[in-house]
């Protein structure tokens, strides 16, 4: 049975807003408090949807990009004041450079995790119903392309089977080009012909008359209705927050942040919380269930 996690189980319109939240905060704040606070919630929201896999993937694939980032910076901008070392064809080295460097790594493996996290939770049925409403004709067109395309490769590969089956392997690489072109235009006649059957079954189904209703399966639940207002009111107070000037950092001529107050800690912590929020939501369902009683 596939393992699913808690955020599979929310609206897909409150996981949309999440992660929206989740990439605009990424990209908007250039703090490094917040940035450290975004890679380390993509990092646990990462390993909470792909458990066993989340290391390997960083290790592998993100983290060596990040890294080359990072280090190549330092080559190509030298603005600081406090200079590290001299390269040897002269140019210095700053930290300010390494700094912004870092920060940059740390920006690119967050947007990463999280685009990765989010085609994870958000799934072609959650996102077509999401803007089904708004651009239907555009929606029906991207159901059917993604339900044409693997349909069209699974029926290419049954054609080029029974080629086989009939012919026996290609002797040569003319024939199974010839063959290869062969299977392709017949299972594209084949796919013209189904899109007209289609057409005519929508057709008399009566798709695009005028009052017809669309069939959801996802409704808003008390637990939807709860985290909404939640992610809402952490987003909006980071955004006025930064509005107003109180988490600017700024990196060059010298790392400067703005004077640290009672409310910008409190949107450390609310932008925390809501980079957590998926983690939390786990654990509080992993916690639900132990503490339910057992029917044995």
């Amino acid at each position: 049975m596939e393992r699913t996690s808690a955020m599979d189980r929310l609206h897909p319109g409150v996981s949309l807003l999440f992660f929206v939240c989740a990439v605009g905060g990424t990209l908007l704040l250039d703090h490094p408090l917040f940035r450290l606070i975004s890679l380390c919630g993509a990092l646990c929201c990462h390993a909470v949807l792909y458990p066993g896999k989340a290391l390997r993937f960083v290790l592998r694939g993100a983290l060596p990009l990040c890294a080359f980032a990072a280090l190549l910076n330092p080559l190509f901008n030298h603005r600081g004041v406090h200079i590290l070392f001299y390269f040897p064809w002269g140019n210095p080295c700053t930290g300010e450079s390494l700094l912004y460097g870092v920060m940059s790594a740390c920006l690119l493996l967050s947007v990463l995790l999280w685009f990765r996290c989010y085609t994870a939770v958000m799934t072609s049925e959650k996102g077509l119903y999401l803007f089904s409403r708004a651009a239907p004709s555009l929606t029906l067109l991207l159901r059917l392309c993604l339900r044409f395309l693997p349909a069209f490769r699974r029926a290419l590969e049954r054609t080029r089977d029974a080629q086989i089956c009939l012919l026996g392997p290609p002797r040569t690489k003319r024939e199974a080009l010839r063959r290869a072109f062969t299977a392709f235009q017949t299972r594209l006649r084949a796919a013209l012909t189904d899109a007209i059957a289609v057409s005519d079954a929508m057709r008399s189904r009566g798709y695009g008359l005028p009052g017809r209703t669309v069939y959801s399966s996802f409704t808003l639940h008390e637990r939807d209705k709860l985290c909404l207002p939640l992610l809402l009111c952490a987003a909006l107070t980071v955004c006025g927050a930064y509005a107003a000037g109180l988490l600017r950092f700024e990196y060059f001529p010298a790392p400067h942040s703005a004077d640290a107050t009672p409310l910008g800690l409190f949107c450390a912590l609310l932008y925390g919380l809501l980079c957590f929020f998926p983690v939390i939501l786990q654990r509080l369902e992993v916690s639900k269930w132990r503490t339910l009683p057992s029917k044995t």
